[in-house]
């Protein structure tokens, strides 16, 4: 593995009290997407936790809801993985950390992370960490739909840094026998600057096709095509949408 940035730890370094204090910084925003998703988690539901990084938005969930229900967390870099497996041990609720990534396929490849610190900058989007001093670091991704996980979510949060649509793609055949539809809160990398921008909207018309509008977390209705920007959107089932 090649070092960081001079005095920078990053994703494959840091220690569990570096990250809270990371993240810790960035409360106010976990707050808000946590308030966002609450009205759609029974305390005593299921939520899937894709792209979990240390668990902090599952640990914000939880203390702001008072959620105690399972939790199943994805996490593909190796010790963002362990230290999110001891978060897990600390939350109220029946948590499992799932150490690797969903993607479309299952395979081994590479994820770049930053070298400057960021601990939430971790992309699978070669053309996005080139040149940006990232390090390139192996994992493992599989499909969703192959991993034999039978629990049927309220919840989805995706946070993977572009790889939303391979998330969608492995998941969508699962999403489709789900019964009620989970209302999935993603964050859309780039907006229309994503280097794979058509198969993004091809994962967002499937799920329109299975009912599904999509909304800002502040409840405002948006058209995915016209996001310009990494944005927060809400894919609420309808008739709640």
């Amino acid at each position: 593995m090649k070092p960081g940035a001079a005095g920078a730890v990053t994703a494959q370094t840091v220690d569990l009290d570096g990250a809270n204090a990371f993240f810790e910084k960035r409360r106010a925003a976990y707050e808000t997407l946590a308030d966002a998703v609450a009205p759609y988690l029974p305390t005593d539901g299921v939520l899937f936790d894709v792209g979990a990084n240390v668990g902090f938005f599952t640990k914000v969930l939880v203390e702001r809801t008072g959620f105690s229900g399972r939790a199943h967390l994805f996490e593909p870099v190796p010790n963002l993985a362990e230290l999110c497996a001891r978060t897990a041990d600390e939350l109220p609720c029946d948590a499992t950390v799932h150490r690797i990534g969903l993607s479309d396929a299952d395979s081994h490849l590479e994820i770049f992370v930053s070298s400057d610190g960021n601990l939430g900058w971790n992309t699978m989007v070669e053309k996005k960490a080139h040149g940006k001093a990232m390090i390139p670091v192996d994992i493992e991704v599989a499909r969703f739909d192959g991993l034999a996980i039978t629990d049927v979510p309220d919840l989805v949060k995706i946070d993977v840094e572009g790889a939303e649509y391979r998330v969608l793609a492995g998941m969508l055949p699962s999403i489709a026998l789900w019964s009620p539809l989970p209302v999935i809160l993603c964050e859309v990398g780039w907006g229309a600057g994503h280097p794979e921008w058509p198969q993004e909207l091809a994962a967002f018309d499937a799920l329109k096709a299975l009912g599904y509008g999509t909304t800002l977390v502040n409840g405002d209705e948006v058209d995915v095509r016209d996001l310009r920007s990494t944005t927060d959107v809400l894919f609420i089932p309808g008739p709640r949408a």
